[in-house]
């Protein structure tokens, strides 16, 4: 069975703090443990397990509401060994990954502050080969500014074995929040609406169904329409960033708030979440915007259902939450509500 080492164990035990690597962020004065050598993990996940058949959750669970108690079956287990050997292996990887979903959210908070603790050169960066060109060619041009030599490869569903490789650990929100804020954030930007209405059109689900009844009443009031879909990710950064009011249906695009000066003024459009397993949902943007020092509020909004789900929600979302979570329907506001906005 596989046993799960905390932290202070790795410290005080030779061959296990070897396997680490210790990278500062001189600028935080922040230390980031990676993991060097052979390992395999999946790559939705990215929970590692050692060739020891050693775990470390507290260095390796990307989201505080992950769960890793099925690692630690004997179900799990005995089908890790068997299909061990037929595991597909990657050699000299920095297991950057992301989300298999391509959700912005978890790739810019979750995956993405870990690139900066990079130091090795003519290395592959592993991403899940569904990840946008958006977001891929952010990645680049971060790592080209640290001129450090690479290429992408590329992961599919499924466990991997890698070899002479490194994995970075996650942070928490308010670390991930901390890097991203103190390297990402422009000194000067040419991008300047005060006041922004953030559109989900084009989205699969949490679309306004009745945004061409509120858009009118939001321009007369000042505000412009964006569609995130359309900007790179570091014009996204700057379009929040020189916000003072920000209006949104809930959604990943409202990850950016991090990027947002503080007492901005953040209203959120957005379901009920009553349910169990929608609780990651219900407080998520509220506890960035604390992290920021943000003016947070509220719209409740009536669910509308969706009739087609997209292909890849069909794929990793789990049926039954599916079709009974607010987080995938659609959004119907009250014409007044919009209208009592500043």
């Amino acid at each position: 069975m596989f046993q799960n080492i905390p932290i202070s164990q790795i410290k005080n035990d030779t061959n296990l703090s070897n396997s680490f690597l210790h990278v500062e962020l001189k600028k935080l004065s922040l230390n980031c443990n990676i993991y060097n050598g052979e390992f395999c993990l999946d790559s939705f996940n990215f929970y590692l397990i050692n060739k020891n058949n050693n775990t470390f959750s507290n260095l390796f669970t990307r989201d505080l509401f992950q769960k890793n108690e099925h690692f630690f079956t004997e179900y799990f287990y005995e089908n890790f060994k068997k299909n061990y050997n037929n595991f597909k292996k990657k050699d000299n990887v920095f297991v950057l990954g992301s989300n298999a979903g391509n959700n912005y959210y978890s790739n810019l908070l979750q995956f993405l502050p870990r690139i900066f603790f990079l130091k090795s050169n003519n290395i592959k960066i592993a991403i899940n080969r569904n990840s946008s060109s958006k977001f891929r060619d952010f990645i680049r041009a971060i790592i080209v500014s640290q001129n450090i030599d690479f290429k992408f490869t590329y992961l599919d569903d499924g466990f991997y074995r890698f070899t002479n490789s490194q994995m970075p650990q996650f942070f928490d929100l308010a670390k991930s929040v901390n890097i991203l804020r103190s390297i990402l954030i422009p000194k000067k930007s040419e991008i300047r609406h005060k006041k922004i209405y953030v559109t989900r059109e084009g989205s699969s689900y949490r679309k306004v169904i009745n945004e061409a009844d509120i858009i009118p009443i939001l321009r007369s009031k000042g505000y412009t329409v964006i569609n995130p879909e359309l900007y790179k990710i570091d014009d996204q950064i700057k379009i929040f960033n020189n916000a003072d009011k920000i209006i949104a249906p809930y959604g990943s695009n409202l990850a950016n708030i991090i990027f947002c000066k503080p007492k901005t003024d953040v209203c959120v459009i957005g379901p009920s979440f009553n349910k169990d397993f929608e609780k990651p949902f219900d407080k998520r943007y509220e506890y960035l915007a604390k992290l920021n020092d943000l003016k947070y509020s509220w719209i409740k909004a009536d669910t509308v259902p969706i009739e087609n789900y997209s292909e890849i929600s069909k794929k990793y979302i789990n049926k039954n939450i599916l079709h009974n979570s607010n987080y995938y329907a659609n959004l119907i506001v009250k014409v007044s509500d919009i209208k009592s906005l500043n």
